[in-house]
C-alpha cells in the first residue's frame, strides 16, 4: 500500500510540473527546466519594464555573453506541438537591442525547425509571433530561444532579454488578394529565405499606413526573398490566364533600376510556379510595379505551360535585387504593400499618376518634359538611384540639358500638381 502511495504521489508530482503550453513564467517553470547552450544563461526574474503589453510580475530572462553566434537556452515541453490548426507561436518580448534585431525561435525533436523575426522596438515590450503552418505531427517538442542570433554577446544590456507569455495559436485568418496589411483578423505573417528579414512597419512616408519591411542582409542569396502570407498561400486561387495574367505590388526601394521578380505557386506543389519580373524607376519613393506572367522570366515555367497542364496557383513570393548577393550589393532595405490582381485600386493615401512624356528621348542634347498637369519638379536619377539633376517649375513644360551627362539610361522622376509619374530617359 506504500509504495502504491509513493507511486501515486510521484505520477502526480510529475504531472503537475509537465510543462506544455502556454509558458507564463508565474510559477509554471523553474531555472532547472532551461538547459543552456553556447554562452546562454536562462534566469527567472522581476519585469523590468511593466506595461500594457506585459503588466506580469515574473519574466524569463537570457544572457548572451561570449560563447558561439547561437548562443542561448531550451525546455523540453510535454507533448508534442500541432500546428494541424493553431500554426503559430507568440511570445512577448523586451530588449534595449536595436531594432531589427534577430530573434529566431526553433523547434526540435525528432525533426527540426525554425522561424526568424526581427525586432520592431527597443525598449519596450512587444509580440512577436512565429509563424509554423505545414508542419508535420509528432516532431518537435523542444523550444530554442536564440535571441540576436548571427552575434557573439558580450553580457551588456543590448545582450540582455527578457521574454514572456510563450503561446500556440492562430494569428489570424488566412489573407487572400488583395494584401494590403490593414485588416483586422488576417493573418500578415511573412516568410523570408535565402538571408531575407521581414516584418509589418510602419510605412516610410506615412505613419497611418502598415506596410512589410524587408531587409536583404549582407549575407543574403541572390535568390533571396518573401512569401506573401504562410506556407498556406491565399484562401482562392489566383485566376491567372493568358489574356488576364498581371498581379501588380507597390514597393518602395532607395534604388532606381532594381530588379524585381515576383513568383506564384501552387502552395501543395513547389513545382508548379511562374515567375515574372520588372525593375523600380524611382529611388526613395513609392511606385506601383506590375508584374506580367504572361511574360515569363527567363528561365522558368511559362504560364501557358502551367494553365495547359491544369497548375493553379495560390502562392505569391517576391524577390528585391533579384540575381544580386548581399555580399555584392551590402544590406538594401525594402517596403511593399497592396498586392493586387490585375491593377490596384489607388486609395486615399497614394498618388494619383500624372501623364508625362519625355521627347526627343533618346537625345545628346536635351529632353523636354511635358505634362497635361502644371509640373512643380522633375528629379533625374541615374541606375544607382543617383540624382543627377533637379529642377523646379510651374509650367506645363519643362526643359532638361543633357549635355554634361554621360551615355546612359536615366530615369525622371515628375512631379506635378496631380501627382507623380517616372519616365525612362536615354542619353545617346
Amino acid at each position: 500500500m506504500k509504495h502504491l502511495l509513493l507511486f501515486t504521489f510521484l505520477f502526480l508530482f510529475q504531472c503537475a510540473f509537465a510543462q506544455g503550453l502556454p509558458i507564463h513564467f508565474e510559477g509554471d517553470v523553474g531555472v532547472s527546466d532551461f538547459e543552456d547552450f553556447d554562452g546562454g544563461t536562462f534566469d527567472l526574474v522581476s519585469n523590468p519594464a511593466p506595461d500594457a503589453i506585459n503588466a506580469s510580475g515574473n519574466v524569463g530572462q537570457i544572457v548572451r555573453n561570449g560563447g558561439l553566434i547561437w548562443s542561448g537556452s531550451k525546455i523540453v515541453i510535454d507533448g508534442f506541438l500541432d500546428f494541424t490548426e493553431n500554426n503559430s507561436i507568440s511570445m512577448k518580448i523586451y530588449t534595449t537591442a536595436p531594432v531589427g534585431t534577430v530573434v529566431k525561435f526553433k523547434l526540435e525533436g525528432p525533426a527540426y525547425t525554425e522561424r526568424d523575426v526581427l525586432t520592431t522596438v527597443s525598449g519596450a515590450w512587444e509580440e512577436l509571433s512565429f509563424d509554423f503552418t505545414g508542419e508535420p505531427l509528432n516532431s518537435f517538442n523542444t523550444l530554442v530561444f536564440m535571441f540576436d542570433f548571427g552575434n557573439v554577446g558580450n553580457g551588456s544590456e543590448n545582450s540582455t532579454f527578457y521574454f514572456d507569455d510563450i503561446n500556440q495559436g492562430t494569428n489570424g485568418e488566412q489573407l487572400d488578394l488583395p494584401v494590403t496589411f490593414e485588416d483586422e483578423g488576417i493573418n500578415y505573417s511573412v516568410i523570408d529565405f535565402g538571408g531575407n528579414f521581414s516584418v509589418l512597419a510602419e510605412d516610410p512616408t506615412d505613419p497611418e499606413n502598415t506596410v512589410v519591411k524587408t531587409i536583404k542582409s549582407a549575407t543574403a542569396e541572390g535568390w533571396a526573398g518573401t512569401t506573401i502570407g504562410t506556407a498556406a498561400g491565399f484562401i482562392n486561387n489566383i485566376p491567372l490566364t493568358l489574356t488576364d495574367s498581371k498581379m501588380s505590388v507597390r514597393v518602395w526601394s532607395a534604388n532606381a533600376g532594381t530588379l524585381v521578380r515576383l513568383k506564384v505557386e501552387a502552395a501543395t506543389n513547389a513545382t508548379h510556379t511562374c515567375e515574372t519580373q520588372t525593375t523600380t524607376t524611382l529611388a526613395g519613393a513609392w511606385e506601383v510595379l506590375e508584374f506580367d506572367f504572361a511574360n515569363e522570366a527567363p528561365g522558368t515555367a511559362m504560364l501557358s505551360t502551367g494553365l495547359d497542364g491544369g497548375w493553379t496557383y495560390n502562392k505569391a513570393s517576391i524577390f528585391f535585387n533579384y540575381d544580386i548577393t548581399g555580399a555584392q550589393a551590402g544590406e538594401l532595405t525594402f517596403y511593399f504593400d497592396d498586392v493586387y490582381f490585375g491593377e490596384i485600386e489607388v486609395g486615399t493615401q497614394e498618388l494619383e499618376q500624372s501623364v508625362a512624356i519625355a521627347y526627343p528621348n533618346p537625345t545628346n542634347g536635351a529632353w523636354t518634359i511635358s505634362s497635361e498637369d502644371n509640373i512643380q519638379q522633375v528629379i533625374v536619377m541615374n541606375t544607382q538611384g543617383q540624382v543627377v539633376l533637379s529642377t523646379h517649375s510651374n509650367e506645363r513644360k519643362v526643359s532638361i540639358d543633357a549635355l554634361d551627362l554621360a551615355k546612359g539610361v536615366y530615369f525622371a522622376q515628375v512631379i506635378t500638381n496631380k501627382g507623380i509619374t517616372s519616365i525612362q530617359l536615354q542619353k545617346q
